[in-house]
């Protein structure tokens, strides 16, 4: 099997860090997301992989350098295209089932399982959906008692949904469905290629597997597929499984008498001075530093990160290389890279700061 990778987003939902990280490449549990993405497909038996790509395509050069594994290869489109447009872009470059994966989408799913599902049905396009209790405000994939979908609806309101199977975010498409979308005009899967296939009497199916999913592209998503990750749900951080739930990289320093708790991931290098307090679900990047004293608690900290004494950090996710200086406390913020936040500085809960900002007393917003 072949897979294509959607990640030409520009991941407004996880503003300001994706302003200098594009989506698929922000860091959970201490790998990027796409490299959770191909180590789940390499894992599924997929032979090679193809990132569909426009939004800072440059940016995917130094992850695809240094990436060992599943074959990948990397196409731009020329103009954004939509996410069945971008695949319809590369349609020459496919040649037999592929799996279609959002570049934000962690799961478990048995892709085997969806391809016996595919084969089984005589299906040429095959959505991998899951059964929810509430399934307004998700894309609803309506279907019949063989599987056959009949319509869609796109979030539904409350009590209102014609169904309780939604969309999981993962396809498995014959190439040929793409050629009933026009070469370089903007589509989407939901809206367009899809039910275009139902008009034509395409057999489109639902395959209602076990599995998890977790959209982490919005913070809330963000944090869940941290907390799935350090459980072992969805994949594993890098690194040594210091007790259930607890990894570290080579060369981390821990004090003796910093009190930890929780699932937590600590990258390469890392220091944790005594006194610190840490409590998971966590992640603290490589070469990040935690002063005496200061606390963080559910928090991802990027690499580079410096925490001074005394201050405390909740509930956010500071970018790379990102000061907090002695005494300062965040709750719920997201904070850019390079992002310096001097001691006596006072920000709101759910603080958004541009990456670079600096802040002091003099300069601290006003509230």
């Amino acid at each position: 099997m072949q897979a294509v990778i959607l990640v030409g987003g520009q991941g407004t939902r996880l503003r300001p860090l994706t302003l200098t990280t594009p989506k698929p490449l922000v860091p959970l549990a201490n790998r990027p997301t796409l490299a959770h993405i191909l180590r789940w497909l390499a894992a599924g038996g997929v032979e090679e992989v193809i990132l569909a790509m426009q939004y800072a395509a440059a940016a995917f050069e130094p992850f695809l350098r240094h990436w060992h594994g599943l074959p990948v290869r990397a196409i731009q489109e020329p103009v954004p295209l939509g996410t069945a447009g971008a695949v319809r872009n590369i349609r020459a470059q496919l040649h037999g089932p592929t799996v279609i994966v959002n570049g934000d989408n962690l799961t478990d799913l048995d892709l085997q399982a969806l391809w016996q599902s595919h084969t089984a049905s005589g299906a040429q396009a095959t959505i991998a959906v899951g059964e929810v209790a509430d399934p307004s405000g998700c894309g609803v994939v309506v279907s019949d008692a063989t599987g056959r979908v009949s319509c869609f609806q796109e979030k539904p309101a409350a009590g209102l949904a014609l169904a309780n199977t939604i969309n999981t975010g993962t396809y498995l498409i014959d190439p040929a469905v793409l050629d009933h979308l026009v070469q370089g005009e903007v589509a989407m899967w939901e809206t367009d290629l899809f039910p275009a296939l139902i008009a034509a009497d395409v057999p489109v199916f639902a395959a209602t597997l076990p599995h998890q999913w977790v959209d982490v592209g919005t913070p809330r998503g963000y944090f869940r597929g941290q907390a799935a990750l350090l459980a072992g749900l969805l994949g594993t951080p890098p690194g040594t499984m210091l007790q259930a739930g607890q990894w570290a990289e080579a060369q981390v320093s821990l004090a003796a008498d910093a009190i930890v708790t929780g699932p937590l991931t600590l990258g390469f290098g890392a220091i944790i001075a005594a006194g610190a307090r840490l409590t998971g679900p966590l992640m603290l990047g490589r070469e990040t530093h935690v002063f005496a004293g200061a606390t963080i608690t559910r928090s991802a900290l990027w690499d580079g990160c410096m925490i001074e004494h005394g201050a405390t950090i909740s509930d956010s996710i500071l970018g790379y290389n990102c000061y907090v200086g002695a005494g300062v406390q965040l709750q719920g913020a997201l904070v850019g890279d390079g992002a310096v936040i001097q001691a006596g500085t006072t920000l709101p809960a759910g603080a958004i700061v541009a990456p670079g900002t600096v802040f002091n007393v003099a300069t601290q917003p006003a509230g």
